[in-house]
């Protein structure tokens, strides 16, 4: 009886060892970390009269820029899967070179300190087309048997589909990408987003605290903001905005 036992505890050793060596087990490197801190050096904060918000970190080599729009709460809740946007621009200023991954976290802080890494653009988009074509399946299905919903469901369709061509088409154009960056090449930007799809994010709260993290090779970059910056802020944009 021994035996078995010895070999229970060396098989349950072993499932360990791997599942510690395996990609989706394992833990990032914990990074030290400087923080984005209102009228610190290197620190500004701007309302832009374009309805966006500017949160600028310079560092030593590194100059960084979180933008918000002053109705992105809003405006996830309208846009397809609901997604929150940001758009990050970072330029470098040293002379040798840089390699930017383009690795970036939100974490929610009045809805359980959630965390959720960004959406890759590519994986995302990979979904968005497998759930068109998942509809466009359902859809001659459920045709087949009331053909009276024809152009209802079919209009239904289409419009999906339009809509998903649309967001693929923007995020393959307009979505922030890892770089090297150099003196001749200095500068990344573009949007990112991040899923809202989370059992402990319900509806937004009037006003939103939280802390976005851009993960570097040496070191996090963090920015912690608030929708609105303080209670009641409001923009007036400009007419032709």
């Amino acid at each position: 009886m021994p035996r078995p036992c010895f070999s229970q505890r060396r098989l349950a050793l072993a499932l360990c060892v791997v599942l510690a060596a395996a990609p989706g087990y394992a833990k990032k490197k914990q990074l030290p970390a400087v923080r984005w801190t209102a009228n610190a050096p290197g620190c500004e904060f701007q309302r832009g009269d374009d309805g966006r918000y500017r949160w600028r970190f310079a560092g030593e080599n590194l100059d960084m820029t979180l933008l918000m729009d002053s109705q992105e709460l809003a405006k996830s809740q309208r846009r397809l899967y609901k997604p929150l946007g940001v758009y990050m621009s970072v330029t470098y200023t040293g002379s040798g070179k840089f390699e930017f991954p383009a690795d970036l976290t939100m974490q929610f802080l009045r809805h359980h300190n959630v965390s959720e890494g960004y959406l890759d653009p590519t994986e995302f988009s990979t979904r968005m087309q497998n759930d068109v074509d998942t509809l466009v399946f359902d859809t001659g299905r459920e045709i087949k048997k009331h053909p009276e919903l024809t152009e209802e469901k079919t209009t239904r369709a289409r419009e999906f589909q339009k809509e998903v061509a649309e967001f693929i088409e923007f995020l393959s154009t307009q979505s922030l990408e890892p770089a090297i960056l150099t003196p001749g090449n200095p500068e990344a930007h573009g949007w990112v987003f991040f899923s809202t799809k989370n059992k402990w994010l319900g509806s937004w709260k009037s006003r939103e605290d939280f802390i976005l993290r851009v993960r570097m090779t040496d070191k996090v970059w963090e920015f912690p903001f608030s929708l609105p910056p303080t209670e009641g802020d409001l923009i007036l944009r400009r007419r032709n905005e």
